[in-house]
Protein backbone atom coordinates (compact mmCIF):
# COMPACT_ATOMS: atom_id res chain seq x y z
CA UNK A 1 0.00 0.00 0.00
CA UNK A 2 2.88 2.43 0.94
CA UNK A 3 4.54 1.41 -1.97
CA UNK A 4 1.11 2.21 -3.71
CA UNK A 5 0.97 5.80 -2.77
CA UNK A 6 4.34 6.77 -3.39
CA UNK A 7 3.95 5.56 -6.62
CA UNK A 8 0.52 8.18 -6.94
CA UNK A 9 2.01 11.30 -4.56
CA UNK A 10 5.38 10.88 -7.52
CA UNK A 11 3.25 10.45 -10.69
CA UNK A 12 0.87 13.50 -9.22
CA UNK A 13 4.03 15.49 -8.70
CA UNK A 14 5.51 14.79 -12.48
CA UNK A 15 2.14 15.42 -13.51
CA UNK A 16 1.95 18.93 -11.97
CA UNK A 17 5.28 19.82 -13.08
CA UNK A 18 4.57 19.17 -16.42
CA UNK A 19 1.28 21.42 -16.24
CA UNK A 20 3.18 23.96 -14.58
CA UNK A 21 6.32 24.34 -16.69
CA UNK A 22 8.16 27.15 -16.84
CA UNK A 23 9.65 29.28 -19.71
CA UNK A 24 12.62 31.63 -19.11
CA UNK A 25 14.11 33.62 -21.93
CA UNK A 26 17.24 35.73 -21.00
CA UNK A 27 19.28 38.15 -23.05
CA UNK A 28 23.31 37.31 -23.22
CA UNK A 29 25.74 39.37 -25.11
CA UNK A 30 25.24 37.69 -28.05
CA UNK A 31 22.36 35.37 -28.24
CA UNK A 32 18.98 35.03 -26.24
CA UNK A 33 18.37 31.69 -24.33
CA UNK A 34 15.42 29.82 -23.98
CA UNK A 35 15.21 27.54 -20.73
CA UNK A 36 12.21 24.91 -19.64
CA UNK A 37 12.11 24.62 -16.08
CA UNK A 38 15.86 25.62 -16.00
CA UNK A 39 16.98 23.15 -19.07
CA UNK A 40 18.15 24.71 -22.11
CA UNK A 41 15.52 24.19 -24.82
CA UNK A 42 17.68 26.96 -27.78
CA UNK A 43 19.43 29.76 -28.54
CA UNK A 44 18.70 32.79 -31.00
CA UNK A 45 22.07 33.33 -32.00
CA UNK A 46 22.40 36.32 -33.85
CA UNK A 47 25.96 37.02 -33.80
CA UNK A 48 28.23 34.51 -34.70
CA UNK A 49 27.67 34.11 -38.62
CA UNK A 50 26.20 36.24 -41.42
CA UNK A 51 22.48 35.60 -40.21
CA UNK A 52 20.48 34.33 -37.32
CA UNK A 53 19.62 30.92 -36.44
CA UNK A 54 18.26 28.55 -33.78
CA UNK A 55 21.13 25.75 -32.16
CA UNK A 56 21.27 23.59 -30.22
CA UNK A 57 17.37 22.22 -30.40
CA UNK A 58 16.93 20.32 -27.78
CA UNK A 59 14.39 17.71 -28.03
CA UNK A 60 11.98 16.27 -25.43
CA UNK A 61 14.37 13.09 -24.59
CA UNK A 62 16.82 15.84 -23.99
CA UNK A 63 18.92 15.11 -27.21
CA UNK A 64 19.19 17.31 -29.82
CA UNK A 65 16.97 17.33 -32.89
CA UNK A 66 18.89 19.33 -35.18
CA UNK A 67 21.85 18.55 -36.66
CA UNK A 68 24.49 20.35 -34.86
CA UNK A 69 27.28 20.67 -37.77
CA UNK A 70 28.98 23.61 -38.80
CA UNK A 71 28.38 25.37 -35.26
CA UNK A 72 30.07 22.43 -33.45
CA UNK A 73 31.93 20.26 -36.31
CA UNK A 74 33.68 16.90 -35.72
CA UNK A 75 30.45 15.45 -34.06
CA UNK A 76 31.15 11.68 -34.91
CA UNK A 77 28.70 10.54 -37.82
CA UNK A 78 27.52 14.19 -38.55
CA UNK A 79 27.29 14.75 -42.94
CA UNK A 80 29.26 17.78 -43.45
CA UNK A 81 27.87 19.46 -46.09
CA UNK A 82 25.74 22.49 -46.98
CA UNK A 83 27.35 24.54 -43.94
CA UNK A 84 23.73 27.27 -44.74
CA UNK A 85 21.78 24.31 -43.03
CA UNK A 86 22.22 25.94 -39.76
CA UNK A 87 19.68 23.73 -37.50
CA UNK A 88 16.72 26.13 -37.84
CA UNK A 89 16.57 29.69 -39.60
CA UNK A 90 14.31 31.52 -42.17
CA UNK A 91 15.87 32.93 -45.32
CA UNK A 92 15.79 32.95 -49.23
CA UNK A 93 18.31 32.84 -51.80
CA UNK A 94 17.21 35.47 -54.01
CA UNK A 95 15.86 38.31 -52.77
CA UNK A 96 16.27 41.63 -54.61
CA UNK A 97 19.44 39.50 -56.65
CA UNK A 98 21.38 38.66 -53.28
CA UNK A 99 21.52 35.26 -51.96
CA UNK A 100 20.81 35.33 -48.10
CA UNK A 101 20.19 31.42 -48.04
CA UNK A 102 24.40 31.35 -48.59
CA UNK A 103 25.07 33.69 -46.69
CA UNK A 104 27.64 35.71 -46.40
CA UNK A 105 28.43 33.92 -49.73
CA UNK A 106 30.69 36.54 -51.36
CA UNK A 107 33.08 33.82 -53.49
CA UNK A 108 30.16 32.32 -54.87
CA UNK A 109 27.01 34.50 -54.59
CA UNK A 110 29.66 37.59 -55.73
CA UNK A 111 28.05 39.67 -53.16
CA UNK A 112 27.66 40.43 -49.54
CA UNK A 113 24.25 38.95 -48.14
CA UNK A 114 23.88 39.74 -43.78
CA UNK A 115 20.82 39.93 -41.64
CA UNK A 116 21.44 41.84 -38.30
CA UNK A 117 19.68 42.63 -35.49
CA UNK A 118 18.32 45.92 -35.06
CA UNK A 119 16.32 45.50 -31.93
CA UNK A 120 14.68 42.93 -29.52
CA UNK A 121 11.14 44.47 -29.29
CA UNK A 122 9.51 42.14 -26.57
CA UNK A 123 10.63 39.51 -24.26
CA UNK A 124 8.31 37.44 -22.21
CA UNK A 125 8.93 34.49 -19.79
CA UNK A 126 5.70 32.66 -17.93
CA UNK A 127 3.66 29.75 -18.58
CA UNK A 128 4.80 29.77 -22.24
CA UNK A 129 7.30 32.75 -23.71
CA UNK A 130 7.65 35.51 -26.14
CA UNK A 131 9.99 36.93 -28.30
CA UNK A 132 9.34 39.95 -30.60
CA UNK A 133 12.54 41.41 -32.41
CA UNK A 134 13.62 43.21 -35.59
CA UNK A 135 16.15 42.43 -38.62
CA UNK A 136 17.55 44.51 -41.16
CA UNK A 137 18.22 42.36 -44.22
CA UNK A 138 21.63 44.07 -46.02
CA UNK A 139 23.03 43.25 -49.36
CA UNK A 140 26.49 44.51 -49.96
CA UNK A 141 26.20 47.09 -47.20
CA UNK A 142 22.36 48.48 -48.21
CA UNK A 143 18.65 47.82 -46.63
CA UNK A 144 17.25 45.39 -48.75
CA UNK A 145 14.36 44.58 -46.52
CA UNK A 146 13.68 44.73 -42.50
CA UNK A 147 12.10 41.78 -40.68
CA UNK A 148 9.93 41.20 -37.58
CA UNK A 149 10.43 38.01 -35.68
CA UNK A 150 8.18 36.30 -33.79
CA UNK A 151 9.23 33.44 -31.15
CA UNK A 152 6.68 32.31 -29.15
CA UNK A 153 7.34 28.82 -26.88
CA UNK A 154 4.40 26.50 -25.25
CA UNK A 155 5.59 23.06 -23.00
CA UNK A 156 3.56 20.41 -23.77
CA UNK A 157 3.00 17.40 -21.35
CA UNK A 158 5.84 15.10 -21.33
CA UNK A 159 8.81 17.73 -22.59
CA UNK A 160 7.06 18.42 -26.15
CA UNK A 161 6.65 21.54 -27.33
CA UNK A 162 5.16 23.77 -29.71
CA UNK A 163 7.31 26.92 -31.31
CA UNK A 164 5.24 29.84 -33.38
CA UNK A 165 7.48 31.26 -35.63
CA UNK A 166 6.17 33.95 -37.45
CA UNK A 167 7.95 36.74 -39.35
CA UNK A 168 6.97 39.65 -41.58
CA UNK A 169 9.04 41.16 -43.87
CA UNK A 170 8.86 44.74 -44.43
CA UNK A 171 9.98 46.84 -47.87
CA UNK A 172 11.39 49.82 -47.60
CA UNK A 173 9.60 53.28 -48.75
CA UNK A 174 10.37 53.52 -52.67
CA UNK A 175 11.89 50.21 -52.86
CA UNK A 176 10.12 47.09 -54.29
CA UNK A 177 11.39 43.69 -52.99
CA UNK A 178 11.50 40.61 -55.20
CA UNK A 179 11.81 37.03 -54.10
CA UNK A 180 12.74 35.28 -56.91
CA UNK A 181 11.22 31.73 -57.53
CA UNK A 182 14.16 29.54 -56.21
CA UNK A 183 13.87 26.06 -54.47
CA UNK A 184 16.33 27.21 -51.73
CA UNK A 185 14.54 29.05 -49.32
CA UNK A 186 11.80 29.36 -46.77
CA UNK A 187 11.73 28.42 -42.80
CA UNK A 188 14.27 25.38 -43.17
CA UNK A 189 14.53 22.83 -40.58
CA UNK A 190 18.12 20.56 -40.51
CA UNK A 191 17.28 17.62 -38.23
CA UNK A 192 19.60 15.50 -36.17
CA UNK A 193 21.83 13.15 -38.24
CA UNK A 194 20.25 9.90 -36.24
CA UNK A 195 16.83 11.37 -37.90
CA UNK A 196 17.51 11.28 -41.43
CA UNK A 197 16.10 9.46 -44.28
CA UNK A 198 19.31 8.57 -46.35
CA UNK A 199 23.04 9.84 -46.61
CA UNK A 200 23.36 12.16 -49.56
CA UNK A 201 25.40 8.97 -50.97
CA UNK A 202 22.02 6.90 -50.51
CA UNK A 203 22.93 5.05 -47.73
CA UNK A 204 19.61 4.30 -45.99
CA UNK A 205 19.11 6.10 -42.38
CA UNK A 206 16.15 5.51 -39.84
CA UNK A 207 14.21 8.71 -40.43
CA UNK A 208 11.11 9.39 -42.16
CA UNK A 209 9.25 12.33 -44.06
CA UNK A 210 5.73 12.32 -44.60
CA UNK A 211 3.19 15.23 -44.85
CA UNK A 212 -0.40 16.07 -44.96
CA UNK A 213 -1.36 14.52 -48.13
CA UNK A 214 0.36 10.91 -47.13
CA UNK A 215 3.62 11.72 -49.25
CA UNK A 216 6.71 9.93 -48.04
CA UNK A 217 10.60 10.40 -48.09
CA UNK A 218 11.56 11.67 -51.43
CA UNK A 219 8.01 11.63 -52.81
CA UNK A 220 7.33 15.02 -50.27
CA UNK A 221 9.74 16.93 -52.24
CA UNK A 222 8.48 19.43 -54.65
CA UNK A 223 4.48 18.92 -53.06
CA UNK A 224 2.41 21.31 -51.56
CA UNK A 225 0.75 19.92 -48.24
CA UNK A 226 -0.46 21.93 -45.15
CA UNK A 227 2.21 20.36 -43.30
CA UNK A 228 5.58 18.12 -43.08
CA UNK A 229 6.73 16.00 -40.36
CA UNK A 230 10.47 14.71 -40.26
CA UNK A 231 10.88 12.22 -37.42
CA UNK A 232 13.50 9.61 -36.82
CA UNK A 233 16.16 8.22 -33.55
CA UNK A 234 17.15 10.74 -31.45
CA UNK A 235 20.74 10.19 -29.80
CA UNK A 236 19.07 8.36 -27.29
CA UNK A 237 17.47 5.74 -29.80
CA UNK A 238 14.29 6.77 -29.37
CA UNK A 239 12.08 8.19 -32.00
CA UNK A 240 11.34 11.69 -32.08
CA UNK A 241 10.13 14.35 -34.35
CA UNK A 242 9.49 18.34 -35.78
CA UNK A 243 6.45 18.73 -38.05
CA UNK A 244 6.44 22.29 -39.19
CA UNK A 245 2.91 23.88 -39.87
CA UNK A 246 2.18 26.02 -42.33
CA UNK A 247 -1.07 28.48 -41.72
CA UNK A 248 -3.82 28.86 -43.89
CA UNK A 249 -3.69 32.69 -44.42
CA UNK A 250 0.14 32.35 -45.86
CA UNK A 251 1.08 33.50 -49.51
CA UNK A 252 0.63 30.31 -51.82
CA UNK A 253 -0.88 28.28 -48.96
CA UNK A 254 0.12 24.88 -48.84
CA UNK A 255 3.13 25.83 -49.28
CA UNK A 256 5.67 23.68 -51.69
CA UNK A 257 8.37 21.45 -49.52
CA UNK A 258 11.53 21.31 -50.18
CA UNK A 259 12.10 18.08 -48.68
CA UNK A 260 15.49 16.56 -48.76
CA UNK A 261 15.96 12.94 -48.00
CA UNK A 262 19.20 13.76 -46.49
CA UNK A 263 17.84 15.93 -43.47
CA UNK A 264 16.18 18.96 -44.69
CA UNK A 265 12.52 20.23 -44.89
CA UNK A 266 11.68 23.51 -45.59
CA UNK A 267 8.69 24.78 -46.12
CA UNK A 268 9.24 27.60 -49.64
CA UNK A 269 6.34 29.42 -50.86
CA UNK A 270 8.86 31.48 -52.54
CA UNK A 271 9.70 28.54 -55.15
CA UNK A 272 6.95 27.11 -57.12
CA UNK A 273 8.31 26.50 -60.70
CA UNK A 274 11.59 25.11 -59.37
CA UNK A 275 9.52 22.15 -58.14
CA UNK A 276 8.24 21.30 -61.14
CA UNK A 277 11.01 19.11 -61.83
CA UNK A 278 12.80 16.36 -60.63
CA UNK A 279 13.78 15.46 -57.44
CA UNK A 280 17.55 14.85 -58.53
CA UNK A 281 17.27 17.68 -60.83
CA UNK A 282 19.76 19.69 -58.46
CA UNK A 283 22.60 17.63 -58.83
CA UNK A 284 22.78 18.12 -62.96
CA UNK A 285 20.73 21.30 -62.72
CA UNK A 286 22.64 24.48 -60.74
CA UNK A 287 20.49 27.11 -60.51
CA UNK A 288 21.89 31.37 -60.49
CA UNK A 289 24.15 32.61 -60.23
CA UNK A 290 26.58 29.53 -60.22
CA UNK A 291 24.92 28.18 -63.13
CA UNK A 292 23.17 29.90 -66.00
CA UNK A 293 21.01 26.51 -67.19
CA UNK A 294 17.97 26.56 -64.92
CA UNK A 295 14.83 26.53 -66.90
CA UNK A 296 13.10 28.25 -64.00
CA UNK A 297 15.63 30.81 -62.97
CA UNK A 298 15.70 32.15 -66.18
CA UNK A 299 11.94 32.68 -66.77
CA UNK A 300 11.06 34.32 -63.67
CA UNK A 301 7.47 32.68 -63.67
CA UNK A 302 7.20 32.22 -59.56
CA UNK A 303 8.68 35.39 -58.78
CA UNK A 304 6.88 37.20 -56.29
CA UNK A 305 6.99 41.02 -55.44
CA UNK A 306 6.30 42.79 -52.52
CA UNK A 307 5.48 46.57 -53.19
CA UNK A 308 7.26 49.54 -51.44
CA UNK A 309 6.18 50.58 -47.84
CA UNK A 310 4.14 47.04 -47.82
CA UNK A 311 4.70 44.21 -45.47
CA UNK A 312 4.08 40.45 -45.85
CA UNK A 313 3.27 38.15 -42.82
CA UNK A 314 4.32 34.42 -42.80
CA UNK A 315 3.35 32.22 -39.75
CA UNK A 316 4.50 28.93 -38.95
CA UNK A 317 4.91 26.49 -35.76
CA UNK A 318 6.78 23.56 -35.28
CA UNK A 319 5.56 20.52 -33.01
CA UNK A 320 8.66 18.98 -31.49
CA UNK A 321 7.27 15.70 -30.17
CA UNK A 322 7.45 11.73 -29.52
CA UNK A 323 7.32 9.17 -31.77
CA UNK A 324 6.50 9.32 -35.36
CA UNK A 325 3.81 11.66 -36.59
CA UNK A 326 1.16 9.05 -36.34
CA UNK A 327 2.14 8.53 -32.72
CA UNK A 328 2.14 12.21 -31.72
CA UNK A 329 -1.31 13.12 -33.66
CA UNK A 330 0.53 15.34 -35.63
CA UNK A 331 -2.85 15.67 -37.90
CA UNK A 332 -4.64 16.72 -34.55
CA UNK A 333 -2.31 19.08 -33.31
CA UNK A 334 -2.70 21.02 -37.04
CA UNK A 335 -6.18 21.08 -36.71
CA UNK A 336 -5.60 22.66 -33.51
CA UNK A 337 -3.43 24.93 -35.31
CA UNK A 338 -6.03 26.20 -37.81
CA UNK A 339 -9.44 25.51 -36.02
CA UNK A 340 -9.88 29.10 -36.28
CA UNK A 341 -13.37 30.07 -37.50
CA UNK A 342 -11.54 33.10 -39.46
CA UNK A 343 -9.38 30.55 -41.22
CA UNK A 344 -11.60 28.05 -42.50
CA UNK A 345 -12.29 30.40 -45.79
CA UNK A 346 -8.47 29.71 -46.64
CA UNK A 347 -8.48 26.54 -45.71
CA UNK A 348 -11.50 25.53 -48.04
CA UNK A 349 -10.03 28.08 -51.23
CA UNK A 350 -7.09 25.89 -51.13
CA UNK A 351 -8.94 22.54 -51.28
CA UNK A 352 -11.21 23.85 -54.21
CA UNK A 353 -8.65 25.27 -55.81
CA UNK A 354 -6.87 21.96 -55.88
CA UNK A 355 -10.21 20.18 -57.16
CA UNK A 356 -9.92 18.41 -53.81
CA UNK A 357 -13.83 18.77 -53.55
CA UNK A 358 -14.83 15.03 -51.49
CA UNK A 359 -12.17 16.46 -49.06
CA UNK A 360 -13.70 19.58 -48.62
CA UNK A 361 -17.04 18.25 -48.25
CA UNK A 362 -16.48 15.63 -45.84
CA UNK A 363 -14.21 18.00 -43.50
CA UNK A 364 -16.86 20.87 -43.66
CA UNK A 365 -20.47 19.22 -44.67
CA UNK A 366 -21.99 19.15 -41.22
CA UNK A 367 -20.66 22.35 -40.39
CA UNK A 368 -23.70 25.06 -39.62
CA UNK A 369 -21.91 28.37 -41.01
CA UNK A 370 -25.07 30.26 -40.58
CA UNK A 371 -25.10 30.54 -36.51
CA UNK A 372 -21.77 32.34 -36.42
CA UNK A 373 -22.07 35.13 -34.86
CA UNK A 374 -22.10 38.29 -36.57
CA UNK A 375 -18.73 39.81 -36.54
CA UNK A 376 -18.15 36.79 -38.53
CA UNK A 377 -20.64 37.19 -40.92
CA UNK A 378 -18.26 37.40 -44.12
CA UNK A 379 -16.56 34.70 -43.25
CA UNK A 380 -19.47 32.94 -42.91
CA UNK A 381 -20.83 33.84 -46.30
CA UNK A 382 -17.78 33.03 -47.80
CA UNK A 383 -17.36 29.71 -46.26
CA UNK A 384 -21.13 29.20 -47.74
CA UNK A 385 -20.02 30.13 -51.07
CA UNK A 386 -17.39 27.85 -51.30
CA UNK A 387 -19.26 24.44 -50.01
CA UNK A 388 -21.67 25.40 -52.28
CA UNK A 389 -19.59 25.69 -55.52
CA UNK A 390 -18.48 22.60 -54.41
CA UNK A 391 -21.48 21.01 -54.39
CA UNK A 392 -21.79 22.38 -57.51
CA UNK A 393 -18.83 20.74 -58.98
CA UNK A 394 -19.68 17.63 -57.51
CA UNK A 395 -23.36 17.73 -59.81
CA UNK A 396 -25.51 18.61 -56.38
CA UNK A 397 -27.32 20.64 -56.80
CA UNK A 398 -29.95 21.04 -54.52
CA UNK A 399 -27.09 21.15 -51.84
CA UNK A 400 -25.51 23.70 -53.70
CA UNK A 401 -28.77 25.74 -53.99
CA UNK A 402 -29.05 25.76 -50.27
CA UNK A 403 -25.47 26.79 -49.33
CA UNK A 404 -25.48 29.55 -52.22
CA UNK A 405 -29.17 31.08 -50.71
CA UNK A 406 -27.80 30.70 -47.65
CA UNK A 407 -25.11 33.52 -48.50
CA UNK A 408 -26.64 35.46 -50.39
CA UNK A 409 -28.66 36.21 -46.91
CA UNK A 410 -25.66 37.43 -45.35
CA UNK A 411 -24.29 39.51 -48.66
CA UNK A 412 -27.20 39.62 -51.10
CA UNK A 413 -25.33 42.55 -53.03
CA UNK A 414 -22.48 39.98 -54.22
CA UNK A 415 -22.41 39.41 -57.75
CA UNK A 416 -20.19 36.67 -57.95
CA UNK A 417 -22.32 34.82 -55.59
CA UNK A 418 -25.28 35.32 -57.85
CA UNK A 419 -23.43 34.22 -61.10
CA UNK A 420 -22.60 30.96 -58.97
CA UNK A 421 -26.33 30.57 -58.08
CA UNK A 422 -27.43 30.93 -61.83
CA UNK A 423 -24.57 28.65 -63.03
CA UNK A 424 -25.78 25.96 -60.64
CA UNK A 425 -29.39 26.53 -61.55
CA UNK A 426 -28.13 25.67 -65.28
CA UNK A 427 -25.60 23.32 -64.94
CA UNK A 428 -27.12 21.07 -62.41
CA UNK A 429 -30.84 21.61 -61.97
CA UNK A 430 -32.23 22.56 -65.71
CA UNK A 431 -33.90 25.56 -64.77
CA UNK A 432 -33.51 28.53 -67.04
CA UNK A 433 -35.89 30.74 -65.71
CA UNK A 434 -34.18 31.17 -62.08
CA UNK A 435 -31.01 31.07 -63.60
CA UNK A 436 -31.70 33.86 -66.08
CA UNK A 437 -33.46 35.79 -62.84
CA UNK A 438 -30.05 35.33 -60.90
CA UNK A 439 -28.10 35.96 -63.91
CA UNK A 440 -30.26 39.26 -64.37
CA UNK A 441 -29.53 40.05 -60.81
CA UNK A 442 -25.84 39.85 -61.18
CA UNK A 443 -26.00 42.37 -64.17
CA UNK A 444 -28.18 44.62 -62.21
CA UNK A 445 -25.48 44.76 -59.53
CA UNK A 446 -22.29 45.68 -61.56
CA UNK A 447 -23.91 47.09 -64.43
CA UNK A 448 -22.45 47.42 -67.93
CA UNK A 449 -18.65 47.05 -67.76
CA UNK A 450 -15.43 44.65 -69.38
CA UNK A 451 -15.07 42.87 -66.11
CA UNK A 452 -15.54 38.94 -65.80
CA UNK A 453 -18.66 39.42 -64.44
CA UNK A 454 -20.52 41.75 -66.22
CA UNK A 455 -19.48 39.76 -69.24
CA UNK A 456 -20.54 36.28 -67.94
CA UNK A 457 -24.17 37.51 -67.12
CA UNK A 458 -24.73 39.34 -70.73
CA UNK A 459 -23.07 36.12 -72.55
CA UNK A 460 -25.66 33.84 -70.28
CA UNK A 461 -28.45 35.70 -70.32
CA UNK A 462 -28.38 36.38 -74.20
CA UNK A 463 -28.00 32.23 -74.28
CA UNK A 464 -30.89 31.68 -72.70
CA UNK A 465 -33.02 34.37 -74.59
CA UNK A 466 -32.29 33.02 -77.43
CA UNK A 467 -32.68 28.86 -76.53
CA UNK A 468 -36.45 30.57 -75.45
CA UNK A 469 -36.64 32.19 -78.97
CA UNK A 470 -36.42 35.55 -77.86
CA UNK A 471 -33.17 36.50 -80.18
CA UNK A 472 -34.45 40.11 -80.35
CA UNK A 473 -34.03 40.66 -76.63
CA UNK A 474 -30.56 38.55 -76.61
CA UNK A 475 -29.37 41.53 -79.47
CA UNK A 476 -30.40 44.08 -77.59
CA UNK A 477 -28.49 43.20 -74.50
CA UNK A 478 -25.83 42.27 -76.61
CA UNK A 479 -25.83 45.65 -78.50
CA UNK A 480 -25.26 47.57 -75.29
CA UNK A 481 -21.29 46.78 -75.87
CA UNK A 482 -21.17 48.55 -79.18
CA UNK A 483 -18.48 47.32 -81.58
CA UNK A 484 -16.70 45.26 -78.95
CA UNK A 485 -13.60 47.50 -79.16
CA UNK A 486 -11.16 47.86 -76.25
CA UNK A 487 -12.61 44.23 -74.93
CA UNK A 488 -9.94 41.27 -74.27
CA UNK A 489 -10.06 38.95 -77.36
CA UNK A 490 -11.86 35.79 -75.19
CA UNK A 491 -14.40 38.08 -74.51
CA UNK A 492 -14.61 39.18 -78.07
CA UNK A 493 -14.84 35.31 -79.03
CA UNK A 494 -17.41 34.89 -76.35
CA UNK A 495 -20.01 37.76 -77.31
CA UNK A 496 -19.25 37.15 -81.15
CA UNK A 497 -20.43 33.49 -80.63
CA UNK A 498 -23.39 35.18 -78.73
CA UNK A 499 -24.19 37.46 -81.89
CA UNK A 500 -24.20 34.41 -84.21
CA UNK A 501 -26.51 32.07 -82.42
CA UNK A 502 -28.88 35.38 -82.12
CA UNK A 503 -28.60 36.12 -85.62
CA UNK A 504 -29.32 32.43 -86.54
CA UNK A 505 -32.44 32.59 -84.51
CA UNK A 506 -33.61 35.13 -86.29
CA UNK A 507 -33.23 33.24 -89.53
CA UNK A 508 -30.14 35.84 -90.42
CA UNK A 509 -27.92 33.48 -91.99
CA UNK A 510 -25.62 36.30 -93.64
CA UNK A 511 -25.03 38.10 -89.82
CA UNK A 512 -24.76 34.54 -88.03
CA UNK A 513 -22.29 33.60 -90.48
CA UNK A 514 -20.14 36.86 -90.50
CA UNK A 515 -19.73 36.88 -86.43
CA UNK A 516 -18.92 33.03 -85.99
CA UNK A 517 -16.14 33.85 -89.03
CA UNK A 518 -14.75 37.02 -87.01
CA UNK A 519 -14.48 34.93 -83.73
CA UNK A 520 -12.61 32.41 -85.58
CA UNK A 521 -10.14 34.68 -87.03
CA UNK A 522 -9.76 36.26 -83.78
CA UNK A 523 -9.17 32.75 -81.64
CA UNK A 524 -6.44 31.82 -84.36
CA UNK A 525 -4.50 35.14 -83.67
CA UNK A 526 -1.29 34.21 -81.31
Amino acid sequence: MKQFLFSVILLTQLFTHRLTAEVTITELPDRIRVTIDGTLFTEWRHQEWAGPFLYPVIGPNGESVTRHFPMKPGVPGEEQDHPHHRSIRFSHSDVNGFNFWWAPGKERAKHKAEVRLEKIEKMTSGKSGEVILWNQWLGDGKLVLREQVRLAFTPLPNRELLLDYDVTLHAPAGAPVRFGDKRDGGLLVRVANTMKVESEKGEKGSGTILNSRGDRNEAAWGKRAEWADYSGPDASGKTVGIALFDHPANLRFPTPWHARTYGLITANRFGTDHFKANYNDHKTVICSPAGTNCPACNSHSGDYTLPASKSLTLRHRLYFHHGDSQAASVAVRYRDYTSSRELVPQRMQALLQERRWKELIEQFATEDFSTWPAELSRQAAESLHLRGQTYSFLKDGSHAETDLKAALKLTPRNETLWLTLADNYTNNLNDDTQALAAYREALAITGKGNGWQPLTATVSIARILTNQVKPDEALALLQTYGNLAGMATSWRVRLLRAYGHAYAAQGKEAESLASFREALQLEGKP
